[in-house]
């Protein structure tokens, strides 16, 4: 029978029902009974079974007594009994898949023992352990791997292997499950022993091209609740059939090949595919029987690449189009192939050049050739067909000439644009000729033409002014400058001659002050020159070229005499008698700051020099005397004191500005007097006409009395030169050697030895080719008497001569030149980094490679500094950048070298020096240094009002650290509170009173002065004075004795000599415009044998053909000067004793009909 009891509470007074199930037994004497009971696996541990004492019918306070104890047959001890309540409990967790291996029953038994003592009593218990859904099926692998082929018909079958469920009954495998596809889907299928398994079953046909693995999931599901679940992958693979055949990515291929390709040129690469795989994929490539044997021999087919390549040549010309055909075919076990067509088109190649051939050509012509004008006729050919054989002719860009097709294939060169031959002096020509071709071709021709000269060039001085500076006191002689100019004709078209323009000035001739060479321009002075009556002369150049008709040109020639210090001062007040000293009286109630003397000396030379400075030389009481050292005011330092001496010695030393100085002393003896007030007036009132009789009628008195000594002097000489009869020659002059020559006659003379200006304009000595030229038309009859100085016996006859053609290869023998063999390159401070400098190209004459030039830096550093990087040059044209910013005030010059190299084997190269010199910008403004005062603050200053005109208030003194130009300053006043009362002197700052105070005038003054730099825009600094005026003691009797000077200065006596001085000055006047008059008038010619002019012919074999001048024998010109206008012949020095010149003479009339005979007279210098 079954029993339900409740479950007894555990160890942990938690007890658990179970359903007890009791079978009544047949006890036997010596037997016990069987009890069932049926518990669920997996009950924890604790858990109450059943009260055996109470099922049993023992009694539970007996049961320790009688010894009971529990005893599990043939397994572990999973219960036991507890003897003081008698229940049955769970000792260990009991798997009944643990206990019951096998599943071919469903049902688990555990069997127990109970035995008891006193009485022995043995009771069997049967424990069945009830089956629950602890388990999930499994399968026995993680994946399943099945091969089947694609070619596998659909509806086969695939046995799976099954899921293993430990559990039994319903909990066990109860069907599976198969996630979706395409081509598969499953069977279950039950076992005799009632196990479930599945059959995988295939649905559509596999392909393996489409999808080469399948991926699928197979789930079995128990039937125990909830129920429990095992999955498992099945991956299929899909095995390769050949049932794919190659296949070309196109039917047909269409392929372009230039001829003359050379072997082994791809001509095409066929690309074939197979879908399958392994053997079945493998493709061969392989011409069908359709190919001819001509195409099979011209190209060649790679059986395994697919690559068609050129076996042989290929000619246009000879066979344009191949066909052929492909077969692609795969190595599977029933093979399947592919196939193709190709056509392969051969291209014409252009491999014939182009022709030219210069039919006519005329070399050299005149620059002066009209335009238009056919210089070349040129044809061209070219054997190629289509485009091909379309030739197309040019000739280099900026060129002034041009092509113009006459005919077919016949071009014309003319002239395009005016020649001229001084720019570029010849042309090389390159006429190239190119096809149409691709690539194209092409052919060149060059040829030379060269441009003959015409005189269209007038003469070129460098400069249009010349501004020449001569130091006074020159020696005659003297080389000025050379005022050369350049023509760039040739040959006879630019042979110069040099000459100067008549202009007088004061009825003095240039002619009679400079002197020119003919030849090479240099510029002599023929006298000395004196600063102090001369100061400069303007006049013009001539220079002309030798051409027909002569061009020419003139340049203006200004000479400066420039002053030497040559003068000394001279101290013109106080005045005093030759070595005399001055005495002077003052009070010795003067007060501080009063005038003593004025120190004034003059100098006659120019303002640089004559600028005088004063000193003291020797003075008596330092702490006295002060001496102002530009305006030589001597003013007391202080009042005069008892212990003061009354004999004061001042020696004042003027000292011009010169190199070297010069000077001028005066002494003036002091003598202190007591006066008062009254007294004083009364002692200035005496010494007034003292002093101005001393100062200006003194000076006055002088000046008429030089002027009437020199008024006498000048009539003196008048009368003398008047009375003067000149002394006739008595002998007939003798011959020069000379020759007298008609138009076009040729002389042997290498000198042109006349300085007559107007035969320089008829003939011109080509003293190389000993011929007179002619330049211009001579008036009829005339005849030129030429001297000459024979070189040679005679000249050469001219020859003919044939002309030819030589060409020379190049060589590199040309080293590169720079247009200049230094660069001054002046750069702006604060420049830009990589502003460009300058561009430093050379010219190599050499051609091709030995005129390519590289240029580069020479390496140099400069503390420390490599020039490399301060500078860059480009190395292709020589472009010059600074790589960085320049400072004038940091730095302020480089020199360095550049080098240009060619590209020559071996390599020529030059250097060329290169001197960067950094210009100052106008970027420091002034700083004003004096009178000192914090910044934005005001200078104040006390002055006393009895301070005289002229004294000194205040001297500004402003700095710039910019260049000598830029820094130049200049003061100004900015606002000044009386205009009337103060001057400001704009070059040294100096700030004085420009009259005396009045008692109108405020006692505050402010004065605002700004200091300006001589920059582009210039900047300034500006500071404030402010001035107070202070009384003091002994101003009245100052103010007392200085007005009355200002006003008697011109006085009546002052008057008189003034008339006096201009009226004598008037009369020297008159009388020097009187002579000259006299002087110029023409005298009567004479009937008997003309004036003659002087020629000199020393003992030196100096051959002299005119009087001025004419000699290029400068020892001769040392020493005699030929007067021609007076028949003189003038010793410039002395003459070396005992030497002896033979002096020829040649009548000077208006014109000769035949030579006239020359006297000769001799010049003896004796020994004394």
């Amino acid at each position: 029978m079954h029993f339900k009891r409740s479950p007894a509470l555990t160890k942990g007074s938690v007890r658990r029902y179970v359903l007890l199930f009791m079978l009544p037994l047949f006890v036997r004497e010596i037997s016990s009974s069987v009890t069932h009971y049926s518990i669920p696996e997996e009950m924890k541990e604790g858990s109450v079974v059943a009260n055996l004492a109470a099922d049993l019918g023992l009694d539970v306070s007996t049961l320790t007594k009688r010894k009971m104890r529990l005893d599990i047959i043939a397994n572990k001890k999973y219960l036991d009994v507890n003897k003081e309540t008698g229940e049955l409990y769970i000792v260990e967790k009991i798997d009944r898949e643990h206990i019951c291996t096998t599943k071919w029953s469903s049902s688990c038994y555990l069997k127990l023992e109970i035995t008891l003592e006193s009485p022995l009593r043995i009771f069997n218990i049967e424990l069945e352990v009830l089956d629950m859904n602890d388990n999930a099926p499994q399968f026995r692998r993680d994946a399943i791997h099945l091969d089947i082929s694609e070619a596998t018909p659909k509806g086969e079958r695939f046995s799976l292997s099954n899921a293993v469920d430990p559990d039994v009954g319903t909990n066990s495998v109860k069907t599976y499950h198969l996630s979706e596809s395409e081509y598969f889907n499953i069977e279950v299928q039950t076992g005799r022993d009632g196990s479930k398994f599945a059959d995988l079953i295939l649905k559509k046909t596999l392909d393996r091209e489409k999808q080469a693995v399948h991926n699928l999931i197979l789930t079995a599901v128990d039937g125990g609740t909830p129920a429990r679940s095992g999955t498992v992958n099945i991956v299929v693979h899909v095995l390769d059939t050949n049932d794919n055949a190659p296949t070309f990515d196109r039917a047909a291929y269409n392929v372009k090949i230039m001829e003359n390709s050379p072997i082994g040129s791809l001509v095409v690469h066929l690309n074939a595919t197979d879908l399958d795989k392994g053997s079945n994929s493998d493709i061969t490539y392989s011409y069908s029987l359709y190919t001819s044997e001509k195409t099979q021999e011209t190209f060649n087919l790679n059986p395994t690449t697919g690559e068609i390549t050129v076996k042989g040549m290929l000619n246009y010309e000879d066979f344009r189009i191949y066909d052929m055909e492909v077969i692609v075919t795969d190595k599977g076990v029933n093979s399947l192939s592919g196939q193709c067509t190709i056509k392969i088109l051969v291209e014409d190649m252009n491999d014939n050049h182009p022709e030219i051939s210069i039919k006519s050509f005329q070399s050299p012509v005149s620059e002066s050739i009209e335009l238009d004008t056919v210089i070349a006729v040129v044809s061209v050919g070219d054997k190629d067909s289509g485009d091909n054989g379309v030739v197309d002719l040019h000739i280099p860009e900026n060129m002034p000439f041009k092509l113009r097709e006459s005919s077919d294939n016949y071009y014309e060169l003319v002239v395009s644009e005016p020649l001229d031959r001084e720019k570029v002096p010849e042309y090389e020509i390159t006429f190239t000729v190119t096809d149409r071709g691709s690539p194209p071709l092409s052919d060149n021709e060059t040829m030379t033409l060269e441009l003959l000269d015409v005189n269209d060039n007038v003469p070129q001085f460098p400069q249009s002014f010349y501004t020449i500076r001569v130091l006074e006191n020159n020696a005659p002689g003297a080389l000025l400058s050379s005022l050369s100019a350049f023509d760039p004709d040739l040959h006879e078209n630019q042979y110069l001659v040099y000459f100067i323009i008549e202009k007088e000035i004061a009825n003095t001739s240039m002619s009679m002050l400079f002197s020119i060479n003919p030849e090479n321009g240099n510029l002599y002075a023929l006298k000395t020159f004196d600063y102090e009556i001369e100061r400069e002369f303007l006049f013009h150049i001539e220079a002309r070229d030798s051409g027909s008709p002569p061009l020419s040109s003139n340049v203006s020639v200004h000479i400066i005499i420039v002053d030497q210090n040559d003068n000394a001062p001279v101290i013109v007040s106080p005045w005093r008698a030759h070595g005399s000293v001055v005495e002077e009286k003052i009070p010795r109630s003067t007060d501080k700051g009063s005038l003593v003397a004025k120190v004034i000396a003059l100098d006659t030379d120019s303002v640089h020099n004559s600028r005088i400075t004063y000193q003291f030389l020797q003075v008596t009481d330092a702490s006295l005397f002060s001496l102002d050292q530009y305006n030589g005011e001597i003013r007391t330092m202080r009042m005069f004191s008892y212990k003061d001496s009354r004999h004061h010695r001042l020696v004042v030393v003027a000292k011009d500005n010169g190199e070297p100085a010069l000077s001028a002393t005066v002494t003036i003896k002091l003598l202190t007097v007591e006066t008062d007030v009254k007294a004083h007036s009364d002692m200035t009132e005496m010494p007034l006409e003292y002093d101005i009789f001393s100062d200006i009628n003194l000076y006055l008195v002088i000046g008429l009395g030089s002027v009437s000594f020199l008024l006498l002097i000048t009539i003196l000489v008048t009368i003398v030169l008047k009375c003067q009869t000149p002394k006739a020659s008595k002998a007939a002059p003798p011959s020069r050697n000379s020759v007298i020559s008609e138009r076009n006659s040729t002389i042997a003379d290498s000198t042109l030895v006349s300085n007559d200006a107007y035969w320089y304009s008829l003939f011109l000595a080509e003293t190389r080719k000993g011929k007179l030229v002619v330049r211009q038309p001579v008036p009829k009859g005339s005849r030129y008497i030429v001297s000459s100085i024979p070189r040679g016996t005679g000249l050469s006859e001219t020859s003919d001569s044939a002309a030819s053609t030589l060409q020379l290869l190049d060589v590199n023998d040309n080293v590169p030149q720079f247009p200049q063999s230094f660069y001054t390159i002046r750069v702006l401070e604060n420049n830009a980094p990589g502003a460009l400098l300058s561009s430093l190209s050379a010219f190599d004459p050499d051609l091709h490679e030995n005129q390519y030039l590289v240029y580069f830096i020479i390496e140099k550093e400069i503390a420390n500094t490599s020039m490399s990087m301060l500078f860059s040059i480009n190395p292709e044209n020589g472009n010059l950048y600074a790589l960085k910013t320049f400072d004038y005030e940091i730095e302020r010059e480089f020199l360095f070298h550049i080098e240009a190299r060619d590209s020559g084997s071996p390599p020529l190269s030059s250097n060329v020096s290169v001197h960067i010199i950094i210009v100052d910008q106008n970027d420091n403004a002034p700083v004003i240094v004096s009178p000192w005062r914090a910044h934005g603050s005001v200078v104040e200053e006390k002055i006393p009002r009895s301070t005289d005109k002229g004294s000194l208030v205040a001297k500004v003194i402003a700095l710039d650290t910019d260049s000598v130009h830029n820094s130049r300053i200049t003061y100004q006043f900015l606002q000044v509170t009386d205009a009337s009362l103060f001057s400001l002197d704009q070059y040294n700052g100096e700030i004085r009173t420009m009259r005396m105070f009045s008692y109108k005038d405020s006692r505050h003054h402010r004065l605002v002065v700004v200091a300006k730099d001589n920059g582009e825009p210039a900047l300034s600094a500006t500071v404030t004075i402010k001035l107070l005026t202070v009384e003091t003691d002994v101003k009245a009797h100052s103010d007392m004795t200085e007005m009355p000077l200002e006003y008697d200065i011109f006085s009546d006596i002052n008057l008189y000599l003034v008339i006096g001085l201009g009226s004598v000055s008037f009369l020297l006047l008159i009388t020097i415009l009187v002579t000259i008059v006299l002087k110029c008038q023409t005298p009567k010619a004479s009937k008997a044998a003309p004036p003659s002019r002087n020629s000199v012919i020393s003992e030196r074999n100096s051959t002299i053909a005119d009087s001025t001048l004419v000699s290029n024998d400068a020892y001769w010109y040392s020493l005699f000067l030929a007067e021609t206008r007076k028949g003189k012949l003038v010793v410039r020095q002395p003459v070396p004793k005992g030497s002896r010149y033979i002096v020829s003479s040649i009548p000077r009339g208006t014109g000769l009909s035949e030579t006239s005979d020359s006297a000769a007279s001799t010049l003896q210098v004796g020994i004394q």
